[in-house]
This record gives C-alpha cells, sequence and structure tokens, in this order.
C-alpha cells in the first residue's frame, strides 16, 4: 500500500484508489481542524485512515501485528457482524490500543451501499464524493473520541453533528424527529444499549436519538459537548453533568429531555 503523511496522520491506499485519494486527504485535513476548534480534539499519536475495498482486509491491513494475531483466533466471534455490516455501512473507526484507524470506502463502492437504513435518516447526499469526505468526518469522531467510551448515544450523536459542522448544513432528515415523538423504544436510559444491527427500526431510533439530542446540547449549552469530552467520565457521572446543566433531577431526566428537545426543534422549524 502507498502512504501520505496528513498533519499527524497518515493515509494508506492502493494505486488503483487515487481519485478517492484527493477527497478523503482534503477531508481529513478539514475534520482534523474542526475537532480541534469544536471540540478540543487533538490527534492521536497513532492515527491511520485507510482508503478500504474489503471489511477482512481493512481488519487484518489496519491492526499492529499482535492484533493481526488475535484477530485470526477469534475471527469466529466478529466476522458476522462485519459481513453483516459490510453493505449499510460506508465507513468503520477501530481501536487497537494506542492506534485509531479508519476506513472509508471509495466512492465507487458508496454508490452500491444498501440505503434501507440510511434513507430514514439522513438527507439523500447524490455527489458520492461529498458523501465519502462526510463519512470521513464521522468516522474520525469517532476515532479520536474512542478512548472516552462514550454512551452510545453521544458516541453517534456527536459524529453526526460533525459532520453537520463539517458539511455546513444539516445532514439528518428533519421529519426524523416523528421517529421520536411516536416510538415507544424509552427503556433505554440514556441510550446505553449497543447498536443492534439486525432491528432497523431500532437502530434509526438510536441515531436519530442521538443526533437530536446532541444537537440540542450544542444549541443550547455552548461549551458543554467540550467538556464533556475533556476526560473518561462513568455513564452517570456525564448523565449528571448534564442534568445539573439543565437544571433537572438526574432521575426522570431523559423522559424530559427527549420532550424538550422536540418541542425546541419543532419551534425552530416551524419558524423557518
Amino acid at each position: 500500500m502507498k502512504m501520505m503523511a496528513i498533519n499527524g496522520l497518515t493515509l494508506f491506499f492502493d494505486d488503483e484508489e487515487q481519485d478517492a485519494v484527493e477527497l478523503i486527504s482534503q477531508a481529513c485535513e478539514n475534520s482534523l481542524q474542526l475537532l480541534h476548534e469544536r471540540l478540543g480534539l487533538d490527534t492521536p499519536k497513532d492515527s491511520r485512515v485507510y482508503i478500504m475495498t474489503s471489511w477482512l482486509g481493512f481488519m487484518f491491513r489496519s491492526a499492529p501485528w499482535p492484533w493481526k494475531v488475535l484477530l485470526a483466533a477469534t475471527i469466529p466471534l466478529w466476522a458476522f457482524r462485519a459481513r453483516k455490516l459490510w453493505p449499510l455501512a460506508g465507513g468503520w473507526a477501530q481501536r487497537y490500543g494506542q492506534r485509531r484507524a479508519v476506513g472509508v470506502k471509495p466512492p465507487r463502492l458508496l454508490q452500491l451501499a444498501d440505503r434501507r437504513i440510511g434513507d430514514r435518516i439522513f438527507v439523500r447526499e447524490e455527489d458520492a464524493g461529498r458523501k465519502v469526505q462526510n463519512i470521513t468526518c464521522h468516522e474520525l469522531t469517532h476515532a479520536f473520541t474512542s478512548h472516552l467510551h462514550l454512551p452510545t448515544w453521544l458516541n453517534e450523536g456527536l459524529a453526526m453533528v460533525m459532520v453537520d459542522k463539517f458539511a455546513g448544513k444539516p445532514t439528518v432528515r428533519y421529519d426524523s424527529l416523528d421517529v421520536l415523538e411516536r416510538s415507544s423504544d424509552k427503556d433505554s436510559v440514556g441510550g446505553r444499549q449497543k447498536l443492534r444491527v439486525g432491528d432497523e427500526d431500532a437502530l434509526v431510533y438510536r441515531y436519530v436519538h442521538g443526533y437530536w439530542l446532541t444537537r440540542y446540547i450544542e444549541e443550547t449549552r455552548p461549551g458543554l459537548l467540550k467538556e464533556l469530552l475533556s476526560r473518561r467520565w462513568q455513564h452517570d457521572e456525564l448523565e449528571g453533568k448534564i442534568a445539573t446543566a439543565y437544571g433537572k433531577r438526574q432521575e426522570g431526566f431523559w423522559g424530559e429531555m427527549d420532550k424538550d428537545l422536540i418541542s425546541h426543534f419543532k419551534q425552530k422549524i416551524e419558524a423557518a
């Protein structure tokens, strides 16, 4: 593979992927600046981005040698999920100890992706080049915050909100707010459960809930997100800090937050 140094991280690519190199390298530069300025995140020491053309190739290329042995020994435990995710995902982020590795599909593969779930959440982006750049920002956000072990809602919501900033426009459908209003899936306080690949409705809810909640915090309590990312918190601590910032008791907090954010954004949409 060929390599390109980009402001503290390294881009890896095969010769035949030259068309994607300029797109992804520029997205890396802009994303690094955005993550530093908006969230106070610096580039981890061993950060890598791969233009990925297969899930198996990415996993074994991106891993350090000791991890390659572990991956090979445990492949029955993770390969099924990886294979199932591949048609749906435009990119992946992996952490191997101190190494942060991001894989992004080139535009030619993004055009073959399964859009069933994405079209329920995101404003459709027909320009494959812009889409691959948005995905690069999304996955770099995951990679740069992986050491914080964020709860699911914030992990996904933060990456989606950063893509909005990167693109200079909302990238999530406004009508996805309806998912929160009518959903009965309120059992995961704070959205702590892992994303369930096989349950499309639950997957859509997790992404939508995380996005609107994170965006609400970003809009109504400037600086709070950066504070939440300043160090690793226990999830109860993190929830307590958010509750305190909004002058609410932690008990019953998430239900109140959902009502508040739906009202907030519905009013904005009606006023637009």
